[in-house]
C-alpha cells in the first residue's frame, strides 16, 4: 500500500542523509591530514512502483540511496616544513609506495616521509617509496623503479678520468706571447722550473681515492725558419717552427712511488697556434731517449737530454691522453683537455680556438684548472629537486644524485579506493594507470620540504552539514507522518 511506501521512502532517506553525514564528518576529521582529498557524495534515487494514471503508469520512485563516493583532487596548498624528507606533489600525480613484506603496490599524496630501519625512505607504515636510478655523470634516469635506500650511503672513490665525456684535466689559460725561450734543457725526471716558462696544478685522483697534485708546465718553443731545398733553393713547407709551445704533465716523485719532492714529466705534448694567438691543436708526445755518439776521437759521447717526440692524440677520447703509475702501480690513463682547437683554413668550422688555451700578449693568466675524480664519502644529507631528482651530500664534500622518485597518474583518480593510512589503491574504475618522472606531463613537479595540506573546506562543509541535518529532519518528518496516518487509517475501523 502507498502508505507502508512512503514508510520506506522515508527510511531510506534517513539512512542515506546519516551516510551522507558521515562522509561530512570525515571530511572534517581529516581537515588537517595531509594530502588527503575530500569525498564528495552522488545521491540517486531508488527504482519503485507503477502506478496507473489516465490509461498509462507513472513510475515513482521509492526513495534514495547513495550511488558513489568519489574523491576531489583539487590541488591543496603547500605548507613548508624544516625536514628534506617531507615531499608534496604540485600537479595531477601519486607518490608510488610498496609493502616491502607483500610487494603490494599503493598510492599517496601524503609525502610525510621517514627511514625505516634498513635506511630506506618509507612512508609512517613503512611502505617504501619507488624510485629510479641515475646515473651519477649524465643525470640520466636508468633501469625500473625500486625503493631508494638512503641512510648509510657511501660514495665509493673514483679515479680522474681518460678524457672521455668530459673527463679528466681540464685547463684553460692565456701564455704569454712575448715570453722568452728558455735554454735550459728539459729532463723529465726531474723537472726544475728554470725548464718551462708557466705552470698550473689540480687535484687528481687515484683508484682508491687518494689525491694527488698534477702539474701542467708550458714550455715557449724558438720560432724556427723552414728548411731550404738544396736542389731548388725554396722553402720545404712544414719544416719551420712557429707559435708553437711545449707542454708537460708532472707530478710529485712521492705519487708515483719514486723519490719525494721531485717533480716527473709522465708525458707532454706540443701546441700550435695562429698568429693572432687561437689554439689549432693540442697534441700528445712522448719522450725518446738520446743516445750517446762517439767523439772525433773515437771517444764515447754521454747520452743527450731525452727528446719529446709527437704521437697521435687518442681517437676515442680526442684529447691527449697519459700512463700515470699511481703510487708505483699498475697505470691508469689520465686525459688532458686544452682545448677543442680549430682549423684556420675552414671557414665552416664552428670551433673558436679560444675554449682553452690561448696565446696572446700580456700576463700569463689561468682562467680555470679542474679535474674529476673523487675520494670516498659517507651520506651527511639529502636534498630533492623539482624533478623528483634525491641528491646526496657526503662528507667528501660531494654531492650524487642517487635517485630519482617515480609518480603515478590515472584515468580517472577520484575511483581510486581509500584503504586508510593515507594511502589509495588501483580500481577497474580508476582506469589505466601509467607511472613516470616528476615534472613530464601530467605528473606534476615535487616540491621539497613541503607538505600539501588537506583541500577540505570547513565552510563548505559546514553548509553541506547543515543541508543533510535538514534532510534528514525531513525524511524522519516522513516517516512519522506516514505512521500517523497509518494509525489514523487503523483507527478508522474503530
Amino acid at each position: 500500500m502507498a502508505l507502508l511506501g512512503s514508510l520506506a521512502t522515508g527510511a531510506s532517506g534517513v539512512k542515506t542523509q546519516g551516510k551522507s553525514m558521515q562522509v561530512i564528518g570525515n571530511n572534517i576529521a581529516n581537515v588537517n591530514t595531509f594530502g588527503f582529498k575530500r569525498n564528495n557524495v552522488a545521491f540517486e534515487d531508488l527504482m519503485g512502483n507503477q502506478y496507473p494514471q489516465g490509461g498509462s503508469f507513472t513510475q515513482v520512485s521509492n526513495g534514495v540511496k547513495i550511488g558513489s563516493v568519489e574523491m576531489e583532487f583539487s590541488q591543496g596548498a603547500f605548507e613548508t616544513t624544516a625536514l628534506a624528507t617531507d615531499m608534496a606533489i604540485g600537479g595531477g600525480g601519486f607518490f608510488t609506495v610498496i609493502d616491502p613484506a607483500t610487494g603490494a603496490e599503493a598510492y599517496t599524496r601524503n609525502g610525510q616521509f621517514s627511514y625505516d630501519v634498513e635506511g630506506f625512505l618509507s612512508t609512517a607504515r613503512g611502505m617504501r617509496v619507488q624510485a629510479l636510478e641515475v646515473d651519477r655523470n649524465t643525470g640520466e634516469s636508468k633501469g625500473l623503479p625500486g625503493s631508494l635506500k638512503v641512510l648509510g650511503l657511501v660514495d665509493p672513490p673514483s679515479a680522474s678520468g681518460n678524457g672521455a665525456n668530459g673527463t679528466g684535466v681540464r685547463v684553460a689559460a692565456n701564455l704569454d706571447a712575448n715570453a722568452s725561450v728558455k735554454d735550459v734543457p728539459v729532463d723529465p725526471t726531474n723537472m726544475l722550473d728554470t725548464m718551462y716558462n708557466f705552470a698550473t696544478s689540480t687535484t687528481v685522483y687515484d683508484p682508491y681515492g687518494n689525491t694527488h697534485t698534477a702539474t701542467i708546465a708550458f714550455r715557449k718553443r724558438p720560432d724556427l725558419p723552414e728548411q731550404v731545398d738544396a736542389a731548388t733553393g725554396l722553402p720545404i713547407p712544414g719544416t719551420g717552427v712557429r707559435n708553437q709551445w711545449e707542454y708537460y704533465m708532472m707530478l710529485d716523485g712521492a705519487s708515483l712511488g719514486q723519490v719525494p719532492g721531485t717533480q716527473i714529466a709522465v708525458g707532454g705534448g706540443f701546441l700550435q697556434f695562429t698568429d693572432d694567438g687561437k689554439l689549432i691543436a693540442a697534441t700528445s708526445g712522448s719522450f725518446e731517449a738520446q743516445p750517446g755518439g762517439t767523439g772525433p776521437d773515437g771517444q764515447p759521447l754521454p747520452a743527450g737530454p731525452p727528446r719529446l717526440v709527437p704521437q697521435p692524440v687518442d681517437p676515442a677520447s680526442g684529447v691527449p691522453q697519459f700512463a700515470v703509475p699511481f703510487n708505483g702501480e699498475e697505470p691508469i690513463i689520465l686525459g688532458v683537455h686544452l682545448g677543442d682547437g680549430f682549423n684556420p683554413d675552414d671557414p665552416t668550422d664552428p670551433r673558436t680556438g679560444l675554449d682553452g688555451i690561448t696565446q696572446f700578449a700580456g700576463r700569463y693568466n689561468v682562467l680555470r684548472t679542474s679535474a674529476d675524480g673523487n675520494p670516498s664519502g659517507s651520506l651527511d644529507n639529502i636534498y630533492v629537486e623539482s624533478d623528483g631528482t634525491v641528491t646526496g651530500v657526503f662528507d667528501s664534500g660531494y654531492t650524487r644524485p642517487i635517485g630519482r622518485i617515480v609518480l603515478t597518474k590515472f584515468d580517472n583518480s577520484g575511483k581510486l579506493a581509500q584503504i586508510g593510512d593515507n594511502l589509495l589503491q588501483e580500481t577497474l574504475g580508476s582506469g589505466k594507470k601509467v607511472t613516470g618522472e616528476p615534472g613530464t606531463a601530467g605528473f606534476g613537479e615535487v616540491r621539497s620540504m613541503s607538505l600539501e595540506q588537506s583541500n577540505v573546506d570547513l565552510s563548505q562543509e559546514f553548509v553541506n552539514m547543515i543541508e543533510s541535518q535538514r534532510a534528514f529532519q525531513a525524511n524522519a518528518k516522513t516517516v512519522s507522518t506516514s505512521d500517523e496516518m497509518i494509525s489514523d487509517l487503523i483507527n478508522m475501523k474503530r
